[in-house]
C-alpha cells in the first residue's frame, strides 16, 4: 500500500488510477506504464495509404529538410512518429492533406477491421474522423458512412474528410445509443469505437486524469453497452464488427467483448490473422509479464475470446493505450 502511495506522489496521478491498474496490472507493469505516461510524446502523423512509396518519401525529406524530426512507427510503414510539428497547420504537407494526425493504434484498428474493396462501412462515433478516412482509402469504390452525435463533431470530420480529399465518406449528425432501422443488416464493417474514459491517452491529455472520477466508469460502461445495443444490428450476417477505445481499463474493453459474444450473439475473430507481427509480438510480451505477476488481460474470456483482443499499452508499444476486439456477426 505504501508502494502504490509512493507511485501516486512520484508520477501526480490520483490514487484511485494508481490503485485500478495495480489491481489490473500488477506494480511493476503499473509502474512502467506511469513513466511513460509522463513521458513527452512526439505528435503521430498518418501517411496517406494512397500515396506512393516515392511520394510518400519526397514528403518525408520536404519536412525533414524544414527540421522535422520523423521517426518510422516499427508497427505501420505510413505512420510516423514527429518531433518539431507543434504549427501542423502551417505544414504543407498537412495542408494539403498528404497526412494527418492519427496514433497507430486507430490506425491499426481500421487495418484490423481488413476493410475490402467495394465495403460498406459504418463509423458510429467518428469524430475526428482518422479511422473514417482511413476506411475511405481501405474500401476504395465502397463508402463509409461517418456518424457522431453533434453538428460539432460532424463539421470536425467533415473538416478533415475534405483535407484528406476523401471523396467516398457522407457524414451525418445521429445519436449512437438510437438504432437506425434502415441500416439494420447492411454494414460489410461497422467501426464502433465508443466512449470512454479516455486513460490511454492521458500522456498527451494531460487533464484527464483530473477529469475522470471512479464513479464515471460504471456510467461509462453502461453508456457503451447502449450504444452497442442500438448499433450492432447494423452488421450484415458474416459482416465484421471492430470495437474500440482509447482506454485501458478492463470493464470498458474485456468486459465488452463479452457482452458482445455472451448477449449479443457475436464470435470472435482472430486478431493475429490480421494485425502486423511486431504488435502482436509486444503483446505476447505484455502477456509474459503478466503471467508473472500472476494476473492475465484477459480474466473471465475464454481463449477464443482473448485471441480476438489485444490491448497497446503505453512502455511496451509506441502508441497510445488503445484497446480494440475483432467480432463477426453469426450467419443467420
Amino acid at each position: 500500500m505504501l508502494f502504490r502511495s509512493h507511485l501516486s506522489v512520484k508520477y501526480s496521478m490520483p490514487p484511485w488510477l494508481v490503485e485500478l491498474w495495480a489491481e489490473e496490472y500488477g506494480l511493476e507493469i503499473t509502474a512502467k506504464l506511469l513513466r511513460e505516461l509522463l513521458a513527452v510524446h512526439p505528435v503521430s502523423l498518418r501517411f496517406s495509404t494512397c500515396l506512393t512509396k516515392q511520394e510518400r518519401q519526397e514528403a518525408l525529406e520536404r519536412m525533414k529538410a524544414r527540421g522535422m524530426r520523423l521517426s518510422q512507427s516499427p508497427f505501420l510503414p505510413w505512420i510516423y512518429l514527429a518531433e518539431g510539428a507543434e504549427n501542423l497547420g502551417n505544414l504543407p504537407e498537412f495542408a494539403q492533406g498528404l497526412c494527418t494526425v492519427q496514433d497507430v493504434g486507430s490506425a491499426l484498428a481500421v487495418e484490423a477491421a481488413r476493410i475490402r474493396e467495394g465495403d460498406f462501412v459504418v463509423d458510429v462515433c467518428a469524430a475526428p474522423g482518422g479511422k473514417s478516412i482511413l476506411a475511405g482509402e481501405r474500401a476504395g469504390g465502397g463508402r463509409v458512412l461517418a456518424r457522431d452525435l453533434t453538428e460539432e463533431k460532424r463539421a470536425l470530420v467533415q473538416e478533415n474528410i475534405r483535407r484528406m480529399g476523401a471523396l467516398n465518406i457522407e457524414t451525418e449528425v445521429f445519436d449512437g445509443t438510437c438504432t437506425d432501422t434502415g441500416l439494420l443488416g447492411k454494414a460489410d464493417v461497422v467501426l464502433l469505437d465508443v466512449p470512454c474514459s479516455g486513460l490511454g491517452v492521458a500522456g498527451k491529455k494531460r487533464d484527464i486524469k483530473y477529469r475522470v472520477k471512479k464513479q464515471d466508469l460504471e456510467e461509462l460502461m453502461a453508456l457503451q453497452r447502449r450504444i452497442l445495443r442500438a448499433s450492432v444490428g447494423y452488421v450484415k450476417p458474416g459482416g465484421t464488427l471492430l470495437y474500440s477505445t482509447c482506454t485501458i481499463h478492463r470493464g470498458e474493453n474485456q468486459e465488452m467483448v463479452r457482452f458482445l459474444v455472451r448477449e449479443l450473439g457475436f464470435e470472435p475473430l482472430p486478431l493475429g490473422e490480421v494485425l502486423p507481427e511486431a504488435v502482436l509480438a509486444r503483446g505476447r510480451l505484455l502477456e509474459e509479464d503478466l503471467c508473472r505477476a500472476g494476473l492475465a488481460s484477459g480474466q473471465g474470456l475464454t481463449e477464443e475470446e482473448k485471441s480476438a483482443c489485444l490491448q497497446l499499452l503505453p512502455g511496451y508499444m509506441e502508441a497510445d493505450g488503445f484497446f480494440m476486439a475483432r467480432l463477426r456477426r453469426k450467419d443467420c
